[in-house]
């Protein structure tokens, strides 16, 4: 298996720095890193170019709004993994992240896990370096009660089960998974091209980058099962880009293509018309 990470960026440097930390201080390495940039920042080229990381690609695209599905799919073609996974540019890894999407992973599967919002001051001590991720998924459990005067969300999602043990095998790994979301997700690079990628009728954030994508995924049979609890990543606090005016157009194009059962999409990896075979 060799594992390619794709990073889903948009200015944020301050927020990448500690993303990439999280990356490279990962149990089990990767073997490639794309950054993959929704528009053409210089802020962001000056800071990974000043990286000494080998392993490194960063992909550029104008900046025209949010189009976000295509810079993924121009991640895909570039990648050279057979296993890829997602993540956001804003969520910081727990250590055993990528540890966790392999121990689930398997060829016609999804993994799909969640995430932990932390509240601003927990993030700011991420920032300012008072506190490092290590620290904090170590102690998650003795910090629930700061972490919820901080306005966590979803604090389940922190917790650190062991794949090995009994609660995970007899309980976690049993829970079903409704939807995956796109800032941490995996699969094998053939599925994922198997429904031609993310579709790029999209051009608004929300829905397209993830509930599309999850239902293209099952009806085409691949299976999505939920890492949770195993593949941890812990949301940076930031004010929210996006709101239900966006979600009304996206169900629109959602729903067209579920009920005419199209879960390979036309727009996406290849440019494809009614009836074409990939």
């Amino acid at each position: 298996m060799k594992i390619t990470i794709i990073i889903s960026v948009y200015k944020n440097v301050k927020a990448l720095k500690l993303v990439l930390d999280s990356v490279l201080n990962q149990s089990h390495k990767v073997d490639e890193i794309i950054v993959s940039e929704d528009g053409q920042s210089s802020e962001m080229k000056e800071f990974l170019a000043s990286l000494n990381i080998a392993n490194l690609i960063h992909l550029t695209q104008e900046d025209l709004g949010w189009r976000k599905n295509i810079a993924l799919n121009n991640s895909i073609k570039k990648s050279t993994g057979n296993y890829l996974v997602f993540i956001d540019g804003d969520v910081v890894l727990h250590k055993r992240f990528i540890e966790g999407h392999i121990y689930c992973s398997k060829p016609s599967r999804v993994c799909a896990g969640k995430r932990v919002e932390l509240g601003a001051g927990y993030s700011q001590k991420l920032f300012d370096k008072k506190l490092t991720i290590d620290k904090l998924s170590n102690s998650f459990i003795r910090r629930i009660i700061s972490l919820h005067r901080d306005k966590v969300r979803h604090y389940e999602d922190g917790i650190y089960i062991d794949p090995k043990g009994y609660l995970y095998n007899n309980i976690v790994q049993n829970k079903h998974i409704n939807y995956i979301i796109g800032c941490n997700f995996s699969c094998y690079k053939k599925d994922i091209e198997a429904i031609n990628g993310f579709d790029e009728d999209y051009k608004l954030p929300s829905v397209g980058e993830d509930v599309d994508i999850n239902w293209r995924f099952r009806a085409s049979g691949t299976e999505v099962i939920s890492c949770r609890n195993i593949a941890n990543v812990y949301h940076l606090w930031h004010k929210k880009g996006f709101g239900s005016n966006e979600s009304e157009i996206n169900n629109k194009i959602l729903w067209k293509n579920h009920d005419a059962n199209r879960f390979v999409c036309l727009n996406g990896l290849k440019k494809l018309k009614d009836g074409d075979v990939i």
